[in-house]
């Protein structure tokens, strides 16, 4: 389905990107990943296989990006999964500095890659933006989130206008058991896991393969472009 066409993720060394990785490379994608953690790109390049490589960045760092993308050449798709640094809590709670941390990390991170990788997309390619949830719904305590979200959200349907014919897509996840928890035990985790995935109609929190499974098709569809694609177990329905 992706034979000899070359595949950049962003964030592609953990959880969601790199099961998103492996998927594209057992489609025959030449996938290019990029991330800071040079002991994450190791592991993560052993696990996707195939045609692999793994290239450090801070997406958050302009001449980094410009760099990296002036040493790509020309490309397929653009998978932007990088998380940033979430500024949690209620309004009176929000830190100013961790907003702003928040967008320079993941906003301007996301901005930045399209902007210099846009011009390198071949016409047939396409741009999928990873959002949060909480840019979809209304879940107090994530308001710092949803701006940050939000504004990625609306950046990327313009730009499914301005950039055609290259496709721009956004991919919402719900709750999925990745790296993200690990900072739990385990036996909090599974608690946790176990309480807000039985809150959702699948009666279960998502894996990171079945984000990849939504990832491909939105790379993959010819026909489907400015979509925003909820794959969250139904929780949107709350």
């Amino acid at each position: 389905m992706l034979k000899n066409q070359k595949v950049i993720v962003l964030g592609g060394s953990s959880g969601m990107g790199l099961a998103t990785a492996r998927l594209l490379a057992t489609e025959g994608a030449h996938v290019v990943i990029a991330s800071r953690s040079q002991e994450k790109r190791d592991a993560a390049l052993r696990v996707i296989g195939g045609r692999s490589e793994a290239i450090p960045l801070d997406f958050s760092q302009e001449d980094a990006v410009r760099r990296f993308f002036d040493s790509m050449g020309a490309f397929d798709h653009l998978v932007l999964m990088g998380a940033g640094l979430p500024a949690w809590g209620i309004l009176s709670e929000i830190q100013s500095a961790a907003l702003e941390n928040a967008f320079h990390t993941k906003f301007w991170g996301y901005f930045l890659c399209a902007k210099y990788g846009a011009p390198l997309i071949r016409q047939s390619g396409s741009i999928l933006f990873t959002i949060g949830g909480a840019a979809r719904s209304a879940i107090p305590g994530t308001a710092g989130v949803a701006a940050v979200n939000g504004a990625i959200m609306c950046m990327a349907m313009t730009l499914a206008k301005e950039l055609a014919p290259i496709r721009v897509n956004i991919l919402s996840p719900g709750l999925v058991d990745t790296p993200a928890y690990n900072w739990m035990s385990t036996e909090e985790k599974d608690a946790f896991f176990k309480q807000m995935g039985g809150n959702l109609p699948v009666g279960r929190v998502g894996q990171p393969e079945e984000i990849a499974q939504s990832a491909l098709y939105l790379i993959t569809n010819a026909y489907t472009t400015g979509a925003i694609l909820d794959v969250d177990g139904g929780g949107r329905l709350h």
